[in-house]
């Protein structure tokens, strides 16, 4: 079926003018007559019949106009969407909550990028969202190795033991931790914990696992427990927190050279480097 004569046939019903319809199309009434008559032939109905002078829809003219306006509406705006999905192509962000949560508003001081989607996965899960092509970038220090994608280290950050000062005297075999309840698999590492505590040389007392960081810090704030964190997520924490609120860094038994934790940014495997790719390095490369 000519999707031309699918056009004049519904000009002219919303019209009900030959005339009218030939002036819209810009095309000749003789032209646009034979059009409607092949177009009848195409359908095997008659959509039109003699009223005076002029024409005038039939019943079935009238339902396939019914049937056509709607498909003919989607058919004529196809180019536009893709047009339209052309410029708004979303730059997509995939991390665990320390960074889709904690450093989210320090990256959007230095990416300026107008359509951005974040998504939270865990380690494996980000490497696959990566392959499959599901996101652009994403951030981790828990590297799992996939086919298809590659690791970039863009800095180090700074791990700790923080809590509420209640806690300071305490010996450090008597502390109450709050951990991920994810684990991490896969990871070339031995660490077992999604807060990359080295589990494999020194044992700890946990007391509490959950699923968010923000729960952790919650019972953390409230004095049940101490957490091991980046320094720059305590540093955000007490910056918006009351004093009697604020966390306290407490002496780590881990050497400070095993407490910096790299931060990789995951990308497809040869995939050429991108503005975002360049922002969001420099503003990991910032955190204090």
């Amino acid at each position: 079926m000519d999707i031309d004569r699918v056009r004049y046939f519904n000009v002219f019903a919303e019209t009900g003018s030959l005339v009218k319809a030939s002036e819209i199309l810009h095309i000749s009434q003789p032209a646009l007559s034979k059009a409607l008559r092949l177009l009848e032939t195409e359908v095997g109905m008659k959509l039109m019949q003699a009223d005076g002078r002029g024409l005038k829809l039939t019943d079935a003219g009238r339902r396939f106009r019914n049937e056509t306006g709607p498909l003919l509406s989607e058919w004529l705006n196809i180019s536009k969407r893709v047009r339209d999905q052309e410029t708004w192509r979303p730059s997509r962000l995939a991390s665990f909550e320390v960074f889709t949560t904690y450093f989210l508003g320090h990256l959007l001081k230095y990416v300026d990028i107008e359509n951005l989607e974040i998504y939270e996965f865990g380690p494996g899960r980000m490497e696959q969202a990566i392959a499959e092509e599901r996101v652009d970038l994403a951030i981790t220090y828990a590297p799992v190795p996939r086919a298809g994608v590659e690791f970039i280290e863009v800095t180090k950050i700074k791990m700790g033991v923080f809590g509420r000062e209640t806690h300071l005297a305490t010996p450090f075999g008597d502390l109450p931790f709050v951990v991920p309840l994810l684990p991490t698999e896969g990871t070339p590492s031995k660490m077992i914990g999604l807060d990359g505590w080295p589990d494999h040389l020194i044992e700890r007392k946990v007391k509490y696992r959950v699923t968010m960081m923000e729960s952790a810090l919650e019972i953390c704030r409230e004095g049940h427990a101490v957490a091991y964190v980046p320094e720059f997520v305590s540093h955000l924490h007490n910056k918006r927190m009351l004093s009697e609120f604020r966390l306290n860094e407490f002496k780590c038994p881990v050497p400070v050279k095993e407490r910096l934790q790299s931060v990789f940014l995951i990308r497809r495997q040869g995939a050429p480097e991108t503005v975002l790719e360049r922002q969001m390095a420099k503003s990991l490369r910032s955190l204090k």
